[in-house]
């Protein structure tokens, strides 16, 4: 039960958003009495916390960074390429876990761990931990606005044309980062 509430909170959220999703609103979806969630679930932020647990797990097992991908660039490039992907697919978990900073997620740090590592491996910087943060960041805020015309269904040509503004984005920030060149 309690995987096909997850499942369905993800389902809904998708759909409807996280401004109007809702406990109560979970349980009728799947005509359930409220506190047949509430035994699984403490609170919206614990079954938010298990959906962002979730996500972020298949999230980081499904990547195949190692599967005829180039170089230590191009691995770490395709895994940032993927979690914009991801972080537009679920724009609304997203934006929740960005809203809740103090929340320790452990499939996050693993997340975050592993864009370390690669950057590590790519180059050992002086402070790497800030690089990763830049990183994650242009991600975040590049997905924010991507996910805009992903949400008024954006042609396809369109949102070909953000992705491929993204990728040369994506290429001058890291020649910045790793190779300290000009970001023109």
């Amino acid at each position: 039960m309690k995987e096909k509430i997850t499942n369905h909170a993800l389902r809904m959220l998708k759909k409807d958003g996280l401004k109007s999703f809702s406990m109560r609103k979970l349980a009728e979806n799947l005509s359930i009495d409220p506190m047949t969630i509430y035994y699984y679930f403490k609170n919206k932020d614990h079954l938010m916390a298990e959906l962002v647990e979730v996500v972020f797990r298949k999230f980081h097992e499904g990547l195949r960074l190692d599967e005829g991908i180039g170089n230590q660039e191009e691995r770490l490039k395709t895994a940032l390429i993927e979690y914009r992907t991801f972080f537009i697919q679920y724009i609304d978990l997203s934006l929740y876990l960005i809203q809740s900073p103090n929340q320790e997620y452990p499939a996050v740090k693993n997340l975050n761990d592993l864009f370390l590592d690669l950057i590590l491996a790519l180059n050992p910087c002086e402070n790497p931990e800030l690089t990763r943060d830049i990183l994650i960041d242009f991600i975040h805020g590049n997905a924010l606005s991507a996910s805009n015309h992903v949400r008024k269904r954006a042609s396809v040509s369109t949102n070909q044309f953000l992705l491929g503004q993204f990728r040369k984005s994506l290429n001058l920030l890291c020649s910045r980062l790793f190779y300290n060149t000009r970001l023109t």
